[in-house]
Formats: C-alpha cells, structure tokens, sequence
C-alpha cells in the first residue's frame, strides 16, 4: 500500500497540474534592457525574481502596442517595461508596484545645441517616436511634423537619413543605438523630458503573484543581486556621468 501511495504522489506531482508555473511575458523593449537571448537587464531582472518564487518565464519581443493588446486579452500572461497607470487603459492589467528601472526619457537629434526644458519645446521639430509608446501618444502634440515607427532600430535610422529632426526614446536603449549603430555624433538634449520608474504588468488572473514578485524584487535591491546585473548589463554602454554609484 505504501509503496502504491508513493507512486500515485509521484505521478501528480509529475502532472501539468503540479509543475512549475511559466509565465509568459511580451516585451517591447530591446537590448541592453531585453536581448532575445533573454540575458538583458530587464531579462535577467525579471527572470530571476520569478525564479525565487518557482516560476519560469517565457519572454516574447513583439511590437509595442501588440505587446499591451496581448497581456489585457490573456494572450500573454503580462507585459515589461511600461509606466505607472497603463492599468488605466488596461483594466485587466495590474501593475507590480517595485519598479525594475528608472529610466529617462531624452530627445536624440543631430543639434548639439538643442535644449528641451519641456515638452512644448518641441513645437517647431518634426519629431519621430516608436508606436505604443503611451508617455509619447500622450505627450508628444501639437509639434510640426510626427513619425511613428514600429522599433527603436527604425527610428534611429530615419533620424540618422535625415528623415526626422528629433528622435524620442529612452536613454539606455539609446545610448545601446549609439554604440551597435556607430552614431556617435548624436547628441542627447538636456534636460530630460521625463524620469520614469518602469514596471512590469501582469494579466488580472495572476494578481496574487503581484505582492510575492514585488518582495522578490525588493530582495533582489537589498542583497546585491540587482546591482550586479546593472553592472553586467547596462554599464558598458553607458558614459561615466550615467554610471550608478555602488
């Protein structure tokens, strides 16, 4: 009998109904912050508090706006990097209140003299932004001209054709652009036009991973973790005023 209860335990525990839960998670975003051999900061980040709860995850790049529209329906079980109140939009999307990163938001161009103190001072510039992107949607009116495009990469080559004046995108991956493209005559405008904590999302139906994952990435910031995955991932890229300070 013993030995017969010892097998039908193995056998559930062995089930789909007993192993390990996956979540997969699209991602707009593009190295350094997600590589598609998921080793990007935000990969490696995300990876690894789901991993001190038991959880795998499958990260999918897709475009910006499909990776929203896939995380609200449950197509995707959620949805990385993206700002505080997407849920607004999104009502089935609940955020994970400790943010992965902070990130600025700063205009490229070919300016060297240009200066964006606010938003409205890009009024007069034809201005090229990715699709999806809410901070820009919303932010980003009344200018000369606008582009919208379906990735970073893009984006970066039409400002390099001439094709824009201004290119709005956040600094690390920019700064990444700069580096693989060999673009090292753009310059980035001062000051920022927004500093953003950026968070994950998850679809409603897994709300109770929410406060397990945010303890996890709280962990992860106090024991040291976080900070070398900064080092590993971000760092190279990034000039000397940008560095964080251990």
């Amino acid at each position: 009998m013993k030995t017969l209860l010892q097998l039908v335990l193995a056998i559930l525990l062995a089930s789909p109904l007993y192993a390990a839960q996956t979540l997969v998670l699209g991602t707009a975003d593009r190295p350094p912050l997600s590589t598609e051999d998921q080793k990007g900061f935000s990969d490696r980040v995300i990876i690894e508090a789901c991993k001190r709860l038991g959880v795998n995850v499958q990260i999918i790049p897709l475009a910006s706006a499909r990776t929203l529209s896939n995380a609200e329906q449950a197509l995707d079980d959620g949805n990385f990097l993206r700002i505080a109140g997407v849920e607004k939009k999104f009502p089935h999307l609940v955020r994970v209140p400790e943010p992965i990163i902070e990130v600025q938001f700063v205009i490229f161009s070919k300016n060297k003299e240009l200066k964006t103190p606010n938003w409205e001072s890009l009024k007069p510039y034809h201005v090229g932004y990715v699709r999806g992107w809410l901070i820009a949607e919303e932010k980003i009116k009344g200018v000369r001209q606008v582009t919208v495009v379906e990735n970073r990469t893009s984006l970066f080559k039409v400002l390099e054709s001439n094709r824009i004046e201004l290119a709005f995108a956040e600094l690390y991956g920019g700064y990444y652009l700069m580096h693989t493209l060999n673009l090292p005559h753009l310059s980035i405008a001062q000051p920022p036009l927004a500093t953003k904590e950026m968070f994950l999302y998850l679809n409603k139906k897994h709300e109770k991973l929410v406060p397990k994952l945010a303890k996890a990435l709280r962990d992860m910031k106090r024991d040291g973790s976080y900070d070398a995955i900064f080092k590993q991932t971000l760092t190279p890229y990034l000039p000397a005023k940008h560095l964080k300070k251990s």
